[in-house]
């Protein structure tokens, strides 16, 4: 990614400074291979194969949706309400992202799916990059995550340690829409205080070096993963489904990743009494 003008997001002490990517809104095509399985091959082979190789997608669906999501969440931090609310986007989409590829790793690890895959010989192209990725999830970092954040709250008091020194009054700020739609409310100061568990996987006294170390990790295994779990599906479709289609198709327009970035403060949809007495009714 290019690097441009640095802009400083959050008051305390610059903590989240990004360098935010200005570009002309424009959109272009966007090439796709389609692959297309014959139904009556998928269900005529073992299901073991075929529950890796559904397995395997859904891996990848919501690994990549996730990264996808954390780009533009990342572009939009800034100082305001809705770059306070990406900032909140941001370490939840990180932290889920961390949940899944840990829960992801332990079923190619062990259980059904590991087994599955011990019995299909693999490329020799894949075992350094899953080593790569054992020797990573291996670590404390993604468990942390998934333990203590990602998947779950913490027991403990939820509470500022590395940040305490950092605060102003200006960070200690809660966000909400006058008309109280459907809990439109976002607390910054509760984001500050969730990423602590994030800046206790790190031993650096700098919160902002703690938090930048985790964050890259995720992002680097994130990319091995989805990587490794693509080639292994590829892998399994060309051995076990005769007759796959693969053609070639064009998105005319797909905009760039850094364009339509997310809000969260928006007005209400028009009928939205209409649609709360519909609940009512239902």
């Amino acid at each position: 990614m290019k690097r441009a003008t640095i802009i400083p997001t959050f008051g305390f002490a610059g903590f989240f400074e990004y360098p935010i990517i200005k570009t002309k809104s424009m959109t272009s095509p966007r090439a796709l291979r389609k692959l297309t399985l014959p139904v009556a091959a998928l269900q005529s082979m073992q299901a073991e194969h075929r529950s890796a190789i559904l397995m395997l997608g859904l891996f990848l669906n919501e690994a990549n949706w996730l990264r996808k999501l954390l780009v533009k969440a990342v572009l939009g931090m800034t100082d305001s309400p809705d770059g306070q609310a990406n900032f909140a986007l941001t370490t939840l989409l990180a932290t889920t992202l961390a949940g899944k590829i840990h829960e992801g790793w332990n079923r190619i690890t062990e259980g059904r799916l590991h087994d599955v895959l011990q019995g299909v010989d693999l490329p020799d192209s894949h075992k350094p990059l899953q080593q790569e990725l054992t020797t990573a999830l291996l670590g404390k970092t993604f468990v942390r995550i998934r333990n203590s954040i990602a998947f779950h709250y913490p027991e403990r008091l939820l509470d500022f340690k590395k940040l305490t020194q950092h605060l102003s009054d200006s960070d200690a700020t809660i966000l909400m829409v006058p008309e109280g739609y459907l809990g439109d409310v976002l607390s910054h100061i509760s984001t500050l205080a969730g990423i602590e568990p994030l800046l206790a996987i790190s031993m650096d006294a700098d919160y902002r070096i703690a938090l930048e170390s985790v964050w890259n990790e995720v992002t680097h295994v994130a990319g091995l993963y989805c990587q490794f779990v693509s080639e292994v599906m590829a892998t399994l479709i060309l051995k076990f489904i005769p007759g796959v289609t693969c053609e070639d198709i064009t998105i005319p327009d797909a905009p760039g990743a850094e364009e339509g970035l997310l809000r969260f403060f928006v007005h209400p949809p028009d009928n939205l009494e209409e649609m709360r007495l519909s609940l009512a009714d239902s």
